[in-house]
């Protein structure tokens, strides 16, 4: 089953500048985001206060998302660093 991806609204305009800033890291991402469209099982379910989210590494960066197997929907919700991406 493919999921549907929507993007939160802060996400969009950072992926946004990604792409203008550094094509071949927006590119990896687009890739990765289909990857996870696929198998959203893929990613690693966080814990504590990021219950519910998942995580997948793109380099040095994270995506978060969060799915719902029953509305079939995946939401990304943060790219950021790694050092950077739990706060």
């Amino acid at each position: 089953m493919k999921y549907q991806i929507r993007v939160h609204p802060g996400l969009e305009d950072d992926l946004k500048h990604l792409a203008k800033k550094d094509p071949a890291c927006y590119e990896r991402v687009k890739k990765k985001i289909r990857i996870i469209a696929e198998n959203p099982g893929i990613g690693k379910p966080l814990r504590n206060i990021l219950r519910g989210l998942f995580r997948i590494h793109i380099g040095h960066f994270v995506m978060i998302y969060e799915f719902n197997e029953e509305t079939g929907v995946i939401t990304l919700v943060k790219f950021a660093h790694h050092d950077q991406a739990y706060t």
